[in-house]
């Protein structure tokens, strides 16, 4: 049967991006669809070019630019979001661009598939949270951000007869995600933390069960104007989310920590630590990543460079960390990788997304259980080289 999309011609903002590119992949290969990518750098958009996409070099953030690359599309899956320590920068991408999407949706007749967060509901330590939630508290940028984000979205929406529909994942993990080279980096150089034992509950979704919610959200007549959360089949604890994830490294490096531990771990942490030693003692400590990171044109390049600008003491420091003495670290002489009061919080709530109504109104089925997903992500860390 074919796609509703079929022929359609559809607009991907953050098409460089983990969800956005997977996207793009299955509206050209599944659905037929005429794709058109906007991205601010278009050397991050090489992987697209084997598909036959129409890339618009530009930024969200420029309501000219957004007009020009929404003209003549039926859809436009707004996939971007803000990042870097530039706050007026990434609210300009979270908040300001969304307004300019609507309004170019607006002249063009398309409909707006919005992407935010389950971080916007003030999640309870237990039982199930939906879209009835309240509003998560003020103070965090990203949560904060990504509200302002969508009810911009759906207010100008509703303002102008422009069909939007906000889709809000919970944590989407899978092949070339960011968290799982954080994971695996994590995993390979420190201990992890699991609060209270990793007993809590770890909302996750496979990135390909998000990008079916997004090709739902465009066809469904139903959708317009409603938020819908996503997640997947199963509600796995932080135990088994980072388990997982030892198992294909072959390693056991999680330490448990009771919620109050771990956030005195954090404060301890922020008292001074230094990029270039920690980085020279990671290298000194652990041959695997000394060797690979040493071998890598960039580092080749660098210390070429350093020799003729670096002060005696870093030169000698970089030396002894690239002719240190190969050994092996046991696993308890790793040091324990601090964690965020924020992410302290989260691996400590026990709730769960209720997806009831992206079932009811959607179809939304998720099909990819962390077994599965696990599994896809494994092939895919093993083929990019991040396993030792």
């Amino acid at each position: 049967m074919p796609s509703p999309l079929a022929g359609a011609r559809v607009l991907v903002t953050g098409a460089s991006g983990f969800l956005g590119g997977r996207l793009v992949e299955r509206l050209v290969l599944e659905c037929g669809a005429q794709v058109r990518v906007l991205v601010r750098r278009v050397l991050r958009a090489a992987p697209l070019t084997r598909f036959p996409v129409d890339i618009v070099k530009g930024d969200v953030t420029d309501p000219q630019t957004v007009a020009r690359s929404v003209e003549g599309c039926a859809v436009v899956f707004h996939c971007a979001r803000g990042k870097g320590g530039d706050l007026a920068l990434s609210r300009a991408v979270d908040v300001d661009a969304a307004g300019h999407i609507v309004d170019a949706a607006r002249h063009s007749g398309a409909r707006v598939v919005h992407v935010s967060t389950m971080a916007v509901y003030e999640r309870p330590r237990k039982g199930f949270f939906d879209e009835s939630t309240a509003d998560a508290a003020k103070g965090n940028y990203y949560s904060d951000a990504k509200l302002e984000g969508e009810r911009l979205a759906l207010a100008r929406g509703a303002q102008h007869g422009v069909p939007v529909v906000v889709i809000q994942p919970s944590i989407v993990y899978g092949p070339n995600a960011v968290n799982a080279f954080e994971m695996v980096s994590e995993l390979l150089t420190s201990r992890v933390v699991l609060v209270n034992g990793g007993t809590g509950i770890c909302n996750v979704v496979y990135v390909d069960d998000a990008v079916t919610a997004l090709l739902l959200a465009a066809t469904n007549d139903r959708a317009p104007g409603e938020r819908f959360l996503i997640s997947g089949p199963e509600y796995p604890t932080w135990a088994e989310f980072v388990g997982a994830f030892e198992q294909m490294l072959g390693v056991h490096r999680t330490v448990s920590l009771s919620e109050r531990e771990a956030l005195l771990l954090w404060r301890r942490s922020r008292r001074g630590t230094w990029l270039v030693p920690e980085a020279l003692r990671a290298l000194k400590n652990d041959p695997r990543l000394r060797e690979r990171l040493l071998a890598t044109r960039e580092v080749v390049a660098a210390r070429r460079i350093a020799g003729r600008v670096l002060p005696p003491a870093v030169k000698a420091a970089v030396r002894a960390a690239s002719h240190a003495k190969e050994h092996s670290v046991g696993d308890g002489e790793l040091p324990i990788g601090a964690v965020r009061p924020w992410v302290v919080a989260n691996m400590a709530r026990q709730a769960r997304v209720s997806t009831e109504k992206a079932r009811r109104i959607l179809g939304y089925t998720p099909v990819f259980t962390l077994k599965r997903g696990m599994e896809l992500t494994e092939l895919w860390v093993r083929w990019a080289g991040l396993i030792p």
